[in-house]
C-alpha cells in the first residue's frame, strides 16, 4: 500500500500541472455556421456526386480573424520537466471528436464531412528582453501557406510561443501583449454518400473545435464556438421566366474584311429562384433546331418565313465576354435562397460577305434567334 501511495502522488501533478498559464482564442464573436438555419438550409442533390463540395466557407466567411494568445497573467512559474520554453496550440478534436485518417470531420449526417485548411496570418513582432522569441512558426510550417488539416496536431501547430525567464531560466511566465499569432481557417462540408433529409442541423448545436496547448504537461485545451446550424434540404431551382426575348438591335452589313464578324454585345439577366441556397446552380444553352452540341452560335431566321439565313447567327456569351457553347454547361456558382439573376450577353455574328435566305436570295428585313435554356443544381 504504501508504494503504490508514493506512485499515485508522484504521478497525479504531472498529468494534471496546468500552473498560472492560460490560453485564449478570440474569434471575435465569430459564428460562421449560424447563418444556415432550418429557415435557410443549404442544397444537397442526392445525385450530386461524393466528394463534392457543397457547401465552402472560405477565410473571410469562416474564421478570418482568430488571435490565438497566451498568458500567465504577470506570475512566473516554476515549468514541468523537459518544458523547453515554448508552447503551441493544435486542433485536437472537432464536436469532442477526433478526425478520421482522412481528415475529415464526422458530421451529424453520415453522408456529410467537414475538412477545414489552417493558415498563419500575422504574428508578434516583439520580443521582450530575457525571452525566447514570443512568436515564431513551428519548423516546417511558412507564414500565409494554407495546410490542409489531416493530422490535428502536425497540420494545425503553426505557431511556437516563447517564454520570458529569469536569470537561472528557472522561472518562466507568459504575456498576451508579446505571446500572440493571428490564424485563419476555411471548411468545406463534402457530399460522402447517402444523404439523410432529417430535421436536425447536420453541425450539432453547441458546435466547436477544442485546441491544446501543447508544450507543457496536462490537459489544458481552448474551445472554439462555431454556432449552430448548417440545415439541409432538397434542392428545387427554376427559372422566373420560361419565355424571354432579348431585343440586339440592328446589323450594319459588311461586304469585305475578316469573318465572322460580332455587333455589339448586349447583356440580359435571367431571373431564377431557388428554395434553398444551393452550392452549384448551372446554365445549359442548345439550339432547339440541332441535336448537334459544341456549336458557338445560334442560327438566324427569317421572321418572315421561318427560313434558315446564311451568313448571320446570334453568339451567346458569358459575363466575362467568353464564348458559351451550345449544349454545354456553364457554371455560375451558388444560387442564393430566394431570387437570382444570371448575366449573360449575345451579339450578331455576320459570318460570310452576304447574307442570304436559303434560296440565295440577298436577305433583308428582321430575323430571329431561338435557344432552349435548362438550369441544373446541385
Amino acid at each position: 500500500m504504501k508504494i503504490w501511495c508514493a506512485l499515485l502522488l508522484c504521478c497525479l501533478p504531472v498529468l494534471s500541472w496546468a500552473g498560472p498559464l492560460r490560453c485564449e482564442i478570440d474569434t471575435g464573436g465569430a459564428l460562421p455556421f449560424a447563418p444556415f438555419t432550418r429557415e435557410n438550409p443549404i442544397a444537397v442533390d442526392e445525385n450530386t456526386p461524393d466528394y463534392s463540395v457543397v457547401l465552402a466557407l472560405d477565410y473571410a466567411q469562416f474564421l478570418p480573424n482568430m488571435r490565438l494568445s497566451c498568458t500567465s497573467d504577470g506570475q512566473e512559474f516554476d515549468p514541468p520537466a523537459n518544458f523547453d520554453g515554448t508552447i503551441s496550440l493544435s486542433l485536437s478534436a472537432v464536436n469532442d471528436n477526433a478526425l478520421d485518417w482522412a481528415g475529415e470531420a464526422q458530421t451529424t449526417n453520415n453522408g456529410i464531412k467537414m475538412k477545414m485548411y489552417i493558415k498563419a496570418v500575422s504574428l508578434s513582432e516583439e520580443t521582450p528582453p530575457s525571452s525566447y522569441p514570443s512568436a515564431k512558426m513551428a519548423i516546417g510550417k511558412r507564414l500565409g501557406v494554407e495546410y490542409p488539416i489531416i493530422n490535428g496536431k502536425d497540420d494545425s501547430t503553426l505557431v511556437q510561443f516563447g517564454a520570458q525567464y529569469n536569470a537561472g531560466k528557472t522561472l518562466y511566465k507568459y504575456d498576451n501583449k508579446y505571446n500572440f499569432a493571428i490564424e485563419s481557417m476555411r471548411v468545406e462540408l463534402i457530399k460522402f454518400g447517402w444523404v439523410d433529409y432529417r430535421s436536425e442541423a447536420v453541425i450539432p448545436p453547441g458546435a466547436h473545435l477544442t485546441f491544446s496547448v501543447d508544450g507543457m504537461a496536462g490537459t489544458a485545451t481552448v474551445d472554439v464556438p462555431l454556432g449552430s446550424g448548417v440545415f439541409m434540404a432538397a434542392p428545387s431551382c427554376s427559372l422566373d421566366n420560361k419565355h424571354q426575348t432579348v431585343d440586339l438591335g440592328g446589323i450594319n452589313k459588311s461586304s469585305s474584311g475578316t469573318f465572322p464578324k460580332e455587333g455589339p454585345l448586349t447583356r440580359f439577366g435571367m431571373d431564377f429562384t431557388c428554395s434553398s441556397y444551393t452550392n452549384n446552380v448551372e446554365f445549359t444553352f442548345s439550339d432547339p433546331s440541332s441535336v448537334i452540341s459544341g456549336r458557338d452560335t445560334l442560327p438566324a431566321v427569317s421572321e418572315q418565313n421561318g427560313q434558315k439565313l446564311k451568313g448571320l447567327e446570334v453568339g451567346i456569351y458569358d459575363n466575362e465576354g467568353k464564348t458559351v457553347r451550345m449544349g454545354v454547361k456553364q457554371n455560375i456558382g451558388i444560387g442564393q435562397k430566394g431570387k437570382n439573376t444570371a448575366f449573360f450577353q449575345a451579339a450578331i455574328v455576320q459570318t460570310a460577305p452576304e447574307i442570304t435566305d436559303m434560296d440565295d436570295k440577298i436577305f433583308t428585313g428582321n430575323f430571329t434567334a431561338k435557344a432552349n435554356v435548362t438550369i441544373t443544381y446541385y
